[in-house]
C-alpha cells in the first residue's frame, strides 16, 4: 500500500488514505482488454454496414425488376387495347392464359378457358358494326415476382348492329402470372356500378 497524506494549510485538518497501486501486468492486461473492445466494436460496426449494404442493394435489385415487370405489363395491355379497335381476335387472346378465368358482363356468372374467352370476344365483336373505341384510362399495375396485379377504368364506345350507339365506362381488374417468359391475365373482372334497388346496371357514369 502507498500512504497518501494531506490536510489544510493550517495543519488543523490532517488525513491519510491509501490505494492499491497498479501492477505493470494489471495495466497490460486493462490495455489488451481495451483494444479488444475496440476491435470487436469496430467488426460490429462493419459487420452492421455490409448488411445495411446488402439489403439496400437488394431492396434496389427488387425496385428495379419491378419497374420493368410493371413496364412491360403496361405494354402488353396497351397492345391490347390496340387488337381491341382492331377487332384482332387473335391479338386480343394473346393477352390471356390458356386457364383464364373470368368475371364478365355478359353472362354466365364466370367462365374458364381460353376457347370461351375467345367466344366472347367473337360476340362483342359481331355485336358491333364499325369502328370500336377502346381506351384504358388511369390504369395501375403493382407486380412482385411471378405475379402482377392490375386495375383501370377502360372507355368503350361504339355503334351496335341494332344501330344504337354503346358508350359507357367499365371497371377492369386482371391478374397477370408469367408462364413462360411471359405476363399473361389468369383472371380478369370486368364489371359497372349497380343500382341495387331498382335491378339495374347504372351506364352513364364517367372517371
Amino acid at each position: 500500500m502507498i500512504p497518501f497524506t494531506g490536510g489544510c494549510v493550517c495543519g488543523a485538518i490532517r488525513y491519510e488514505c491509501t490505494a492499491e497501486p497498479r501492477s505493470p501486468t494489471l495495466i497490460l492486461r486493462l490495455l489488451l482488454m481495451k483494444k479488444l473492445i475496440v476491435a470487436l466494436l469496430s467488426a460490429a460496426g462493419i459487420a452492421l454496414g455490409s448488411a445495411s449494404a446488402a439489403d439496400s442493394s437488394n431492396a434496389a435489385k427488387g425496385e428495379k425488376k419491378e419497374a420493368v415487370t410493371e413496364a412491360l405489363v403496361r405494354q402488353r395491355v396497351e397492345d391490347w387495347a390496340k387488337a381491341v379497335r382492331a377487332k384482332d381476335i387473335d391479338g386480343v387472346m394473346s393477352l390471356y392464359a390458356t386457364n383464364n378465368v373470368s368475371f364478365d358482363l355478359d353472362p354466365h356468372l364466370r367462365y374458364a378457358g381460353a376457347d370461351n374467352k375467345r367466344r366472347a370476344w367473337q360476340e362483342f365483336f359481331a355485336a358491333r358494326t364499325g369502328p370500336i373505341a377502346y381506351e384504358v384510362r388511369e390504369f395501375n399495375v403493382t407486380a412482385h415476382g411471378e405475379l402482377a396485379f392490375a386495375h383501370s377504368l377502360n372507355h368503350v364506345s361504339g355503334t351496335l348492329a341494332s344501330g344504337r350507339t354503346s358508350d359507357l365506362w367499365v371497371r377492369w381488374t386482371a391478374c397477370f402470372r408469367r408462364i413462360d417468359g411471359v405476363w399473361l391475365v389468369v383472371h380478369d373482372h370486368v364489371s359497372v356500378p349497380a343500382d341495387l334497388e331498382h335491378g339495374q346496371a347504372v351506364l352513364n357514369l364517367t372517371p
